[in-house]
């Protein structure tokens, strides 16, 4: 190719001037030495030259391809993107630029560790794909670790060390030089060093001794440590919340809303209340919803200490024994929190509603609120389950109290029907919540519930969320969405598939209309959790970004988070983004900014949502180890999930376990397995176990190390069928409901 014209000046060039010679279609692959006199570097300049270049190599913007030159990786089929493993070992990429996902086999994830930014190379079709929706790529190498911390279990063979990692993903054991203090059997905090060749276990060296891995007490710690989660907030961040206050000064220039009746609602165990409700009567059958947030960003100022460790954890973290807030108790459990009969700051957004309970208009004021009641969800249930007219004594709410909460219950379900109408999805997935000892072990299992006291708190937040989102997107303001994307027409239709095979009618589940009118058919019953979770299966993982996608589960155009700035940084950047709106002042941030936020709040969000789920996983192993160990033994009811030719998986809604019946434990029959139909066929009785399918279960066999249940049929069959065992967790408490 003809050389362009060589510049007089002796500058390097920009990243943008390599990619656009790369991207040139007459661009020929160059090795360094042809870059250089390509663009007349000097030799003073040759060491910062290969710095640029190493860098491009670094994010995956470039590769160098032996015996050619550097090339774009997209023009070599190359991808870069964070990896995310399963615990089967087959694993996922999405390109950052794109969008697009892309599977990795379990055999191609080279020595990429969950969450690292990879190189991957697509893979060329050679027959039927292990996935026919995703193309499928092989790893090519690590651009970026995302943490070379791992927790494991300290073991011994021979003369030789090594670490068993508590994350089941990783297939490869970690040679250590010796123990750093532990004993055997101890889990330990492991630095891995240089691994490059997947063919051999990597090498590291044990940092921390955490303790005895039977010892459940310590199962919280380890998933800390392995998700490495921040506990202590640094001394400058605990240094700007000493002795702060709410002052005259702070409360004037602020609408001025003690008098009104405000009150709130949460969780009898809720330590900060981040939201709190009013109602006003207006004229022509109007009213006016208050709902009062509070006010994070006055104490929180960009760039301080509090706001660049609030965006280091980018959210509370809630594990069933343990809360790592966001912010410092004395602003999360103190300042902020919107306590009864204390003034407070608040960012208050007034709704006028129709009688239909459509928004038709919305202010949005920086105010000074003074809560005049604090309820639990159970209290506000009894509440609105106390006649007309009457007072309810035991929350000290006389009879207007009570009116108002029935009134603004009324609204909510309102807003409820409307949501429905405009087919938001209703994939009510029930959740269990595992009540923990001091020693670690699980002392109960109670369902979470989300009766009408729920509903009443989601509803006003979803359409403050809502209304927020659409005021700043009227303005022209750029913030951070809270976006679901539509799902994948191919993962769609693999769950049409199951759940035509289990009998239910599930036509073209792409056409939204459809996709509701079967979650409204499967609604209320004994299966439906299961098909819920097929489903919700198919869907995509909600996010957060600079960019306007909508959210499909909620059926939204506009949707954002404003309502939990305590606990979600997303929130309080919202926060900010609003206040200069209203001020007319320019925006505190820029897209590219917003950009990584977004992606910041998303990738610690996953987090913590990974090390919820370990710590509820580990729990449950060690719940039905007691079980084995003890020899007492219970029955669940379980609904059939999957069937393959080697045994059944079913689920547990009383404990929201999941497992496999092996065909080695159906000892009633021999079973044969129907490919077609996705069934296994007794041969003697004629017995047909499928999806749907309910049965009664004990556990048979633990995989710890693996975290996999195998399960076994109490008495047969035939006791099972058309009859459910009385539940035995008890009656549900409230939680915090999370968002959405």
């Amino acid at each position: 190719m003809p050389k362009r014209q060589r510049s007089e000046t002796k500058a390097l060039p920009t990243r943008r001037a390599l990619i656009d010679l790369m991207g040139a279609a007459r661009y020929r692959p160059l090795d360094k030495r042809g870059l250089k006199g390509e663009f007349n570097v000097p030799k003073s300049r040759e060491s910062a030259f290969a710095g640029l270049l190493d860098g491009l190599m670094a994010d995956g913007t470039i590769v160098y391809l032996k015996r050619k030159g550097f090339v774009l990786a997209k023009s070599a089929d190359l991808v870069s993107g964070q990896i995310s493993i399963k615990r089967s070992g087959v694993a996922f990429v999405r390109a950052p630029e794109s969008g697009r996902e892309f599977f990795i086999p379990a055999t191609a994830t080279g020595t990429a560790l969950n969450g690292d930014v990879v190189l991957i190379r697509l893979n060329r079709p050679m027959g039927k794909r292990q996935r026919s929706d995703l193309e499928e790529a092989t790893v090519l190498r690590v651009l970026k670790r995302h943490t070379r911390m791992l927790v494991g279990t300290l073991r011994r063979k021979h003369r030789f060390y090594y670490v068993e990692p508590m994350q089941s993903w990783l297939q490869h054991d970690i040679i250590v030089p010796d123990t750093g203090g532990a004993a055997l059997g101890d889990r330990v905090l492991v630095e891995l060093g240089a691994w490059d060749d997947p063919r051999v276990s990597p090498e590291g060296e044990v940092t921390e001794v955490i303790g005895p891995a039977d010892d459940p007490a310590l199962d919280t710690l380890a998933v800390i440590k392995s998700h490495q989660l921040p506990t202590a907030f640094p001394p400058d961040a605990v240094a700007e919340v000493e002795g702060a206050g709410i002052s005259t000064a702070d409360r004037k220039g602020r609408l001025d809303l003690r008098r009104r009746f405000v009150f709130t609602v949460d969780p009898e165990s809720a330590r900060d209340y981040d939201d709190a409700i009013s109602l006003e009567r207006l004229g022509g059958g109007q009213w006016r919803l208050g709902v009062h947030i509070a006010d994070v960003s006055h104490f929180v100022k960009p760039d301080s200490a509090l706001d660049v460790e609030a965006l280091k954890r980018g959210n509370s973290v809630y594990l069933p024994d343990k809360v790592i807030p966001m912010l410092p108790e004395q602003l999360s459990n103190g300042l902020c929190s919107l306590k009864e009969n204390v003034d407070r700051l608040a960012f208050s957004v007034l709704m006028t509603l129709d009688a239909d309970g459509i928004v038709r208009s919305a202010t949005f004021h920086e105010s000074v609120i003074r809560s005049r009641l604090r309820l639990s969800y159970e209290q506000a249930l009894a509440a609105l389950q106390t006649p007309d007219g009457a007072a309810f004594e035991e929350a000290g709410m006389d009879r207007r109290a009570v009116a108002c909460l029935k009134r603004v219950h009324a609204i909510a379900q309102k807003l409820r029907a409307n949501r429905f109408r405009n087919m938001a999805l209703n994939m009510e997935v029930p959740e269990v919540k595992f009540i923990i000892t001091e020693d670690g072990r699980i002392a109960d299992v109670e369902p979470v519930v989300n009766d009408v006291s729920h509903q009443l708190i989601e509803e006003c937040m979803l359409l403050t969320n809502e209304t927020v989102c659409r005021e700043l997107a009227g303005r022209g303001r750029s913030l951070i969405h809270r976006i679901h994307e539509e799902p994948d027409p191919e993962k769609l239709a693999e769950a049409e598939e199951t759940l035509l095979l289990a009998g239910v009618e599930a036509v073209n589940l792409s056409d939204r209309r459809n996709l509701c009118a079967v979650l409204e058919a499967i609604a209320g019953s004994p299966e439906a959790p299961v098909w819920n979770t097929v489903i919700l299966k198919a869907m995509k993982r909600a996010a957060y970004s600079h960019k306007p996608v909508g959210h499909f589960g909620l059926g939204k155009q506009y949707y954002t988070h404003f309502t939990s700035p305590i606990r979600r940084y997303a929130d309080l950047i919202v926060h900010r983004l609003l206040k200069a709106s209203l001020s007319k002042r320019k925006p505190p941030y820029e897209n590219a900014q917003l950009a990584e936020i977004a992606e910041r709040c998303t990738e610690r969000g996953n987090i913590a949502t990974e090390a919820e789920r370990e710590i509820v996983e580990l729990k449950k192993i060690r719940f039905f180890a007691e079980q084995l160990e003890s020899g007492d033994l219970r029955d669940y009811d379980a609904v059939v999930t999957e069937v393959r030719n080697f045994g059944v998986f079913v689920y547990i809604p009383e404990v929201e376990a999941y497992g496999l019946i092996h065909v080695s434990q159906l000892a009633d029959d021999f079973f044969d397995f129907n490919p077609a139909r996705l069934e296994l066929r007794g041969r003697r009785g004629g017995d047909v176990l499928a999806a749907g399918r309910e049965l009664t279960v004990a556990i048979a066999r633990i995989d710890a190390d693996r975290r996999r249940l195998d399960f076994q049929p109490v008495a047969g069959f035939g006791n099972a069928a058309g009859r459910r065992r009385k539940s035995r967790i008890r009656k549900g408490k409230s939680v915090k409901r999370k968002g959405r």
